[in-house]
C-alpha cells in the first residue's frame, strides 16, 4: 500500500462524514457511512496496483462492480455482539482491497455446492488484543485471514500441481501453534480459493506455464507469453509463479554430493509447533497399511456424526475435499468457525476410540517443543 496518498478533496469530504459517524455514535443514533471509498479518486490509484483483479483470490472482476472491502470491517465484527467496528477506519484507504463478489460476500461453489463463508464483517484474530477504539494498537492484532496487502502474508500460500490452494513450505507462526490453526487454511476456508470453477482455470493455467517451460531453446515470444502469465496484473499469477518456480527447479541438475531423503518419517526433524497444528509428525504412530487405505475419522456436531479420511500425507478429507489441518477439516464440515478440530475427530486404533488431541498427548514426547 506504499506510494498511495489520500486525494485532499477527498479526505476533507470523508472527515466530515466520519464527524456526523462520531456524533451519532455519542447521541447512540444510527451511524450511516457514506460510501466515499467508490469513489474514482481511491479506486482507480487501488486499480492501478495490480489491475481490475481481486486481491484474495486473484480472479479477474469482470461484468461486476469493483468492491472495495474493509479489511478490518466498519461497521459490525461478526462473533463480536459489542464491537462497534472499526469504525475509525472506514475511510482510510490503507484498509481499503479489491475484491471480487465471492470473496466479499460469498457465492462461491464447489461441485454445485455453495462452499466457504465470505469475508463479509468476518475479522478473527489468532493473537493479541483486539482494537475497540482509535487510540488502540491495531499492530497487536495478528489477524487470522491472510492479507494480500501485508508483507510475508502471500507467501503462505502454495498451490499443487491441481492448482489447489495449500499452505507453503513455510513453518508455522508461533500464533499458529499456540492457537492450533493454520492461517492459510482458513483463508482457503473462509475465502472459498479452491471452489470448483477457479481451481480448474488455476490447474490449466499451470499446465500451460509447464509446457510452456519445457520447451527446449524457447523463442522469445514463448517467453513472452510466460512472462505475461506471471505478471502481477495477470489472473492468478502466484499460481503461474508456483508451475514456474517448479519447472525451474526440475530443470536444475542433480547434487551428486546430496544425501539421500530418510527412508522412515521417525527420523525427520520435528518442526517446532507442527504437531499442534496438523498431523504430520504423528503418522508414523499409525498402522502403515490402515493409513494408506485412509482411516476413518468421526466428529459429533449438534446431534450429526460427521465423517472423514485421514490420508496417507496427514491431510484430511471432508466432503470431496482435503484439509492440511484438522481444525480446518472439522470447520469445514460443521460450518463452524469455532469449532476445535483435535477435540472434534476421533478415531479408533486397535479397538480403542480417541480423539485427535488424546492421540497427540499420548505421543508427544515430554518437553517436546510447542
Amino acid at each position: 500500500m506504499k506510494g498511495l496518498t489520500t486525494p485532499t478533496v477527498w479526505a476533507d469530504k470523508t472527515r466530515r462524514t466520519l464527524n456526523a459517524v462520531r456524533a451519532a455514535m455519542a447521541a447512540n443514533q444510527k451511524r450511516i457511512f457514506t460510501e466515499h471509498w467508490t469513489d474514482d479518486e481511491v479506486r482507480d490509484p487501488l486499480l492501478e496496483l495490480i489491475g481490475r483483479k481481486c486481491w484474495y483470490c486473484e480472479t479477474i472482476i469482470q461484468r461486476a462492480d469493483v468492491n472495495v472491502d474493509h479489511f478490518r470491517p466498519k461497521s459490525e465484527v461478526l462473533g463480536e455482539p459489542s464491537h462497534r467496528g472499526y469504525w475509525w477506519l472506514a475511510y482510510k484507504i490503507e484498509n481499503y482491497r479489491i475484491a471480487c463478489k465471492h470473496c466479499n460476500s460469498g457465492g462461491a461453489r464447489f461441485d454445485g455446492v455453495p462452499e466457504g463463508r465470505a469475508k463479509g464483517t468476518r475479522f478473527p484474530l489468532l493473537a493479541g488484543p483486539r482494537a475497540w477504539h482509535p487510540k488502540d494498537d491495531l499492530d497487536l492484532e495478528q489477524p487470522l485471514l491472510l492479507d494480500p496487502a501485508q508483507r510475508g502474508d502471500p507467501g503462505l500460500l502454495g498451490f499443487d500441481t491441481y492448482g489447489y490452494a495449500r499452505r507453503s513450505d513455510t513453518p508455522y507462526s508461533q500464533d499458529e501453534a499456540q492457537s492450533g490453526v493454520c492461517r492459510a487454511d482458513e483463508t482457503i476456508r473462509i475465502l472459498a480459493l479452491n471452489a470448483t470453477q477457479i481451481t480448474d482455470q488455476r490447474r490449466e493455467l499451470m499446465t500451460e506455464i509447464a509446457e510452456l517451460a519445457q520447451i527446449p531453446g524457447r523463442l522469445p515470444k514463448i517467453q513472452a507469453r510466460i512472462e505475461k502469465k506471471v505478471d502481477p496484473t495477470a489472473p492468478w499469477s502466484a499460481a503461474a509463479m508456483a508451475a514456474l518456480a517448479l519447472q525451474r527447479a526440475c530443470a536444475l541438475p542433480m547434487d551428486a554430493t546430496a544425501q539421500p531423503a530418510a527412508a522412515h518419517p521417525a527420523t525427520l526433524a520435528i518442526a517446532p509447533g507442527r504437531s499442534k497444528v496438523d498431523l504430520r509428525n504423528l503418522l508414523e504412530h499409525l498402522d502403515p497399511a490402515e493409513l494408506a487405505a485412509g482411516i476413518a475419522l468421526t466428529g459429533p456436531h449438534n446431534k450429526l456424526v460427521h465423517r472423514a479420511v485421514l490420508q496417507h500425507d496427514g491431510r484430511i478429507s471432508v466432503l470431496g475435499r482435503t484439509w492440511g489441518t484438522p481444525t480446518s477439516a472439522a470447520r469445514a464440515a460443521t460450518g463452524s468457525d469455532d469449532v476445535d478440530g483435535w477435540d472434534f475427530w476421533r478415531l479408533t486404533i486397535a479397538g480403542v476410540e480417541q480423539s485427535l488431541a488424546e492421540f497427540r498427548a499420548r505421543h508427544t514426547p515430554p518437553g517436546a517443543p510447542t
